[in-house]
């Protein structure tokens, strides 16, 4: 990633892939400025953020439009930082109370425009946003802009059911009502091929659909990009140490000793007892990034129903770019 005023990068995936995580790893860099979901987060209370967000799905956005993304991205905000705040940068940057004024500017009217003040960082570190269920944008930006992009990707059980229990907790937003709208704007392949499925009411078929609807419509643009770099969440979490640097590679980051040392600490984690999963300073440990990388990616197994697993695995079979994704991290 070039660096100057267009330098941008890109961490996409399905919502519960990880994309949390791993963008975590990548904010742990010294170099980076790292943004979490800001068009989805900032479209609410910014009208330019939401210009943006409505030009990049409509494929508007072009390469000489990503210097004014970068400046609207260096702005610091309560809603698209997020913990844990790693205190060595190599660029200038207040740390000093951010901690404790973090969760107050999140909810007090107006104390976001003293975050901005007191913790953006100055033009120049190349920054990195993360983004889930990005499906028209990230189109935009593989096919119209230079922009790296890398998508997470994980397998489609432990996303199913991962999703499955958000909404019944209320964490998640559900689609459901929106299966039919959904498939025809982005694979109306599917819509004649699974109409039981879009007319019936399991919860775990209709989330398995739309988890294949985004795989086919962003992997099949990926594999046709230059910029563009798929990574499941299996490799990523089974070797973080190797994988990392590739994707650190593919934004043009060094991979620096404070990344090493944050996975060096995750894997020593343990599911239960001391050192187990931890919040990350805001929300519940459902969202927790603290957790063995390597515990966590099988996990899915132990929870998950026979029944469950194969509505799952019926409706994903039989695509080519989910037995990509699947070749890539060994899913089968």
């Amino acid at each position: 990633m070039n660096r100057g005023a267009s330098a941008v990068g890109a961490l996409v995936g399905p919502a519960r892939s990880g994309t949390t995580w791993a963008g975590t790893i990548i904010d742990s860099s010294p170099e980076v400025i790292y943004r979490f979901e800001p068009f989805h987060r900032m479209s609410a209370v910014n009208l330019e953020f939401r210009q943006w967000f409505d030009r990049l799905k409509n494929q508007e956005v072009t390469g000489e439009n990503l210097r004014r993304i970068y400046e609207i991205l260096l702005a610091a905000h309560p809603l698209t930082d997020k913990a844990p705040f790693f205190q060595v940068k190599s660029y200038p940057l207040r740390t000093f109370g951010r901690r404790q004024i973090w969760p107050l500017a999140r909810v007090l009217r107006g104390a976001d425009w003293v975050y901005r003040a007191a913790y953006s960082p100055p033009p120049g570190p190349p920054v990195v946003f993360k983004e889930v269920t990005f499906i028209k944008p990230l189109r935009n930006l593989l096919e119209r802009t230079s922009m790296p992009v890398v998508y997470l990707v994980r397998h489609p059980c432990a996303t199913v059911l991962s999703e499955v229990r958000g909404l019944s907790e209320r964490h998640l937003r559900t689609r459901q009502r929106r299966v039919r709208e959904l498939l025809i704007e982005h694979a109306p392949w599917l819509v004649e091929q699974f109409p039981d499925v879009i007319g019936g009411s399991d919860i775990v078929s209709r989330t398995a659909l739309l988890w294949r609807c985004e795989i086919e419509a962003c992997v099949n643009v990926l594999r046709r990009s230059t910029t563009g770099m798929i990574m499941t969440y299996e490799q990523l979490a089974e070797d973080a140490h190797s994988r990392a640097p590739e994707l650190f590679a593919h934004f043009g980051i060094q991979f620096a000793e404070q990344t090493k040392h944050f996975l060096d600490s995750l894997y020593e984690l343990r599911a239960h007892g001391a050192g187990g999963p931890r919040r990350t300073g805001w929300g519940k440990k459902y969202f927790s990034i603290y957790r063995n990388p390597r515990e966590e990616r099988d996990s899915w197994k132990r929870r998950i129903s026979a029944e469950d697993r194969k509505k799952i695995e019926s409706i994903v079979q039989g695509s080519p770019a989910i037995e990509h994704c699947a070749a890539l991290g060994h899913w089968w």
